[in-house]
């Protein structure tokens, strides 16, 4: 029996194609990381201006201010395509994800340590995003993601221990839940989203022009502001971080790294998210971590790596709400 052989000059384009492949694996891992650099540092970052100069209100017109005026002309060239019922549900998903889920944890910032919201925040989003799911929607949880959000929740109540008894900041509490409404919040916006398959750009596009909308009135009227104690490099530098890389870049990157190495491997890798998120606490903001939260938070990490990790071939309604954590903006913060 003969086996036909390739033309020779077919393997230049194969070997091409091969690196090509490979090539765009390697920034699809870059664009992870930097999501998850991005999501650890974020707390810390935010933290710090919070409690010393610009105002919660300052930090949330910029993040959500900035992205609606940069996503806005997205739903201008496209309204004609977009139904009638996806503008209506962008008035409760911007509050869902935009200016209800950030004002949660920005104003949330103000009293609890910033590895506390890597922790309550990313840490259980899928968690929440599980029981959302599996309440709202009926799909059903598999043995595996049940011991992994029992991991969690165990980790999250260790947490609001070490709270209660004081061995963080001493309104800690009034923080975490803050930071619990916010994974709430955005476990209800992923999983309405991938439930009606609405596009990752319009979804965001929905969210920040509306939320925009939504604080401009209240930020100009109402809000306490601290942008004339800050300095100019302060603003510009919570503009750029607040606006473009956490309101923007950040969701682009991990959208584009579902797409190159896969949602799996992308919610695996933010596990990473709650424990150095602790690291980033101690070093940016000088936050102290107990013993105890310590434990708490990596117990969190392994229940998130638990809830990630592939369960076979197969791919079951879970393992899709599950791959929303990684294709949808996050942030969860």
């Amino acid at each position: 029996m003969s086996i036909p052989l390739r033309p020779v000059e077919a393997l230049p384009g194969m070997l091409k194609s091969a690196n090509g492949r490979r090539t765009t694996v390697v920034f699809g891992y870059i664009a992870a990381l930097a999501a998850v650099a991005m999501n650890v540092v974020y707390p810390a970052i935010t933290r710090v201006s919070v409690t010393a100069t610009l105002t919660p209100a300052d930090l949330l017109m910029l993040r959500l201010g900035i992205s609606g005026l940069i996503f806005a002309p997205y739903l201008f060239w496209n309204a004609s395509t977009i139904p009638r019922r996806i503008w209506i549900a962008g008035v409760p998903l911007s509050f869902f994800h935009g200016w209800g889920m950030a004002a949660c944890v920005i104003f949330g910032l103000q009293f609890a340590p910033a590895s506390h919201a890597a922790a309550l925040g990313p840490g259980a989003l899928s968690a929440w995003i599980a029981v959302l799911g599996f309440l709202v929607y009926r799909i059903a949880i598999s043995t595996q993601k049940f011991l992994a959000i029992g991991a969690i929740i165990t980790g999250v109540l260790l947490i609001l221990v070490g709270s209660a008894k004081g061995l963080s900041t001493a309104n800690s509490m009034t923080g975490d839940v803050m930071f619990l409404a916010a994974s709430g919040l955005a476990a209800a916006y992923l999983v309405y989203v991938q439930q009606n398959r609405i596009s990752p750009v319009l979804g965001v596009s929905l969210v920040s022009t509306y939320s925009a909308v939504v604080l401009l009135p209240w930020y100009l009227l109402a809000a306490k502001s601290g942008f004339s104690a800050a300095s100019a490099s302060e603003i510009i530098c919570q503009a750029v971080f607040q606006g473009i890389l956490s309101g923007c870049v950040v969701f682009l990157a991990i959208n584009y790294a579902a797409q190159t190495i896969g949602s799996q491997t992308t919610g695996m890798l933010f596990a990473l998210v709650p424990a150095l998120g602790v690291v980033a606490s101690l070093l940016i903001a000088k936050d102290p971590v107990s013993g105890i939260e310590w434990i708490a938070i990596f117990v969190i990490s392994g229940g998130v790596v638990a809830g990630a990790w592939p369960a076979g071939r197969s791919t079951s309604p879970q393992a899709a709400a599950d791959g929303v954590i990684a294709r949808r903006c996050a942030q969860a913060d």
